[in-house]
């Protein structure tokens, strides 16, 4: 009878509790998003605990049909699940509903919102191919606030690879337009503007600009009582104090707005104020102090794998404060994290400007490598097998950037072939094939001449951008059979259909790059969507076969030839 009393009031106990958990969880849907959202980043130590406060967030919005609210409830669970995906995949989903029917919102905002997360993650080619998605997006649904935001978010990508007149250029259009829609009054997207305009300037080494704007911002932050962008501002008077050459007051500013970094969990930046303070550190010539900092940035990079213009100057003072201590290992680290920076700024092409091989030689890296390594052999007195093992990587390396090279330069010849193509060489060669056509086989010449001139027109009135076009469809429209079409095209062309449409389309496609810079701007996708393609990845494989070389290499180096 006892065991069955102690059962039954076990059981009992477990509804309660299961019952006050039930009426917990509902309680939290009752609350507003911006209390969930304080409960998530106050329990974020406690995983368990921040992935309920996420969910429910997500649950809320998604009973209220909040699609932003949805964004941000997705977005925590990313960040505490540390899997961007969650996010990312999300925004594509939302964007294939949306895209279908857009509104003066959507999909444009999830551009936006995609490209900023890339932002952060430092991802900046992919974050620029949101905001031209964005923009592309808002040119079928008027929303003057949504451009003008991507505006400042394409600002702040040329900032990023050092453009900064153009940047500061579309950054006081957008404060323009904010300032006039007193955007500014509260809290809005348009806040990181304030911070980014006085960076700029300083960039630029105009102080007294700078001043100005941190100024105004500082009184705007104020009314506002924002304390995590006034934080930010403590960042930016750091800033200008170093260029000023206050290199104390420099780095207290940047120490008293370290705590706000922490709070933002903005992590690029925390790399960029270590980076700057070490800096100042080298100028007073405290050696040791510089050390810690570049050491903090180091610590960063390896946790959050950034490959910033900023780890050059650090890699450099550590790999020669190992050097000068006789440690030959952490010497040779660093030098293969200079080289590595290097390799992966090459790939990506809007992140950087050839910044790093501009600040450091190559063959000079390679060199020194060498020694290191001939040092280490000595010191550790390591056996012949690893003394092979270690010249291999050498000699690996050195064909690797050996055949890099080889590679650019034929990649510019074949550039430079493109750019001496002209239309009168294509006109010439019409009017050859139609001279020369004659019939080789069963076909009179009547026929042929007729088809010829039919091909004519076809190439002339640019009928093969139509994506539809197939050879049953354009033998209806010369009034022939397939066969005939076919037998001509393969004769008087040299090719077979497909590969004669895809020359013209590619043809057309240079022309137009060439011309036309809002072209250059285009994504590869809308580029192939423009000149008949069904999709990029075959665009771009009838692109190289047909010049030799990548559509994103030949904007490229038409980008490079125009600034020049």
């Amino acid at each position: 009878m006892k065991k069955v009393f102690v059962l039954l009031l076990v059981i009992g106990l477990s509804l309660k509790v299961y019952s006050q958990n039930h009426i917990k969880q509902d309680t939290l849907l009752q609350k507003s998003f911006e209390e969930l959202s304080e409960l998530f980043y106050t329990s974020k130590p406690d995983t368990l605990k921040a992935t309920i406060y996420a969910k429910k967030y997500f649950s809320k919005a998604l009973k209220e049909k909040d699609t932003i609210e949805m964004m941000s409830g997705k977005y925590y669970l990313a960040d505490i699940l540390n899997d961007d995906n969650v996010y990312l995949d999300f925004c594509d989903s939302l964007i294939d509903i949306t895209k279908k029917k857009p509104t003066k919102k959507f999909p444009a905002i999830i551009y936006l919102e995609k490209g900023k997360l890339l932002f952060q993650k430092n991802e900046v080619v992919k974050s620029l191919n949101e905001y031209l998605n964005a923009i592309s997006s808002l040119k079928k649904s008027k929303n003057d606030s949504l451009l003008y935001l991507s505006k400042m978010y394409l600002g702040m990508l040329k900032a990023k690879i050092n453009k900064d007149d153009e940047a500061l250029k579309l950054f006081k259009e957008v404060y323009s337009f904010a300032l006039k829609k007193n955007y500014f009054k509260k809290k809005s997207g348009f806040y990181s503007l304030l911070v980014n305009i006085p960076i700029t300037y300083n960039k630029l080494n105009l102080i007294d600009s700078a001043m100005i704007y941190c100024k105004k911002a500082e009184s705007i932050f104020s009314i506002n009582n924002d304390s995590l962008y006034t934080g930010s501002l403590l960042y930016v008077y750091g800033m200008i104090n170093k260029k000023k050459g206050n290199y104390q007051k420099a780095i207290n500013l940047f120490n008293r707005a370290v705590p706000y970094h922490i709070s933002d969990e903005n992590s690029l930046v925390l790399l960029s104020n270590y980076n700057f303070t070490a800096d100042c550190f080298v100028k007073l010539k405290r050696k040791k102090s510089a050390f810690k900092y570049y050491s903090k940035v180091d610590s960063i990079q390896q946790v959050e794998k950034f490959f910033s213009q900023k780890l050059i100057s650090c890699y450099f003072f550590l790999k020669d404060f190992y050097k000068s201590k006789g440690d030959f290992k952490n010497q040779l680290s660093y030098l293969n994290k200079i080289i590595e920076v290097n390799n992966i700024s090459n790939k990506k092409v809007t992140d950087v400007n050839n910044t790093f091989i501009n600040e450091y030689d190559i063959p000079n890296l390679i060199l020194e490598k060498k020694q290191v390594i001939e040092k280490l052999e000595n010191e550790v007195q390591e056996s012949r097998r690893n003394k092979i093992i270690y010249i291999s990587l050498l000699v690996f390396s050195l064909v690797l950037i050996s055949y890099q090279i080889n590679k650019k330069r034929v990649y510019k010849k074949r550039f430079a072939t493109l750019m001496k193509q002209n239309e009168a060489t294509k006109t010439k060669e019409i009017e050859k094939n139609i001279t020369q056509a004659t019939s080789k086989h069963e076909l009179s010449d009547d026929t042929v001449t007729t088809l010829m001139e039919g091909l004519e027109m076809f190439e002339t009135h640019e009928v093969f951008l139509n994506s539809k076009i197939n050879l049953q469809l354009l033998a209806d429209r010369l009034d022939t059979n397939t066969s005939y079409l076919s037998k001509v095209i393969n004769q008087y062309k040299n090719t077979s259909f497909s590969n004669y449409v895809n020359q013209l389309r590619i043809e057309y496609a240079i022309e137009k790059l060439k011309n036309d810079t809002l072209w250059r701007k285009y994504t590869v996708k809308a580029i192939a969507q423009e000149v008949g393609f069904k999709n990029s990845e075959s665009f771009s494989k009838a692109f190289y076969k047909f010049t030799g070389i990548k559509p994103s290499y030949f904007i490229k180096e038409l980008e490079k030839t125009e600034t020049n």
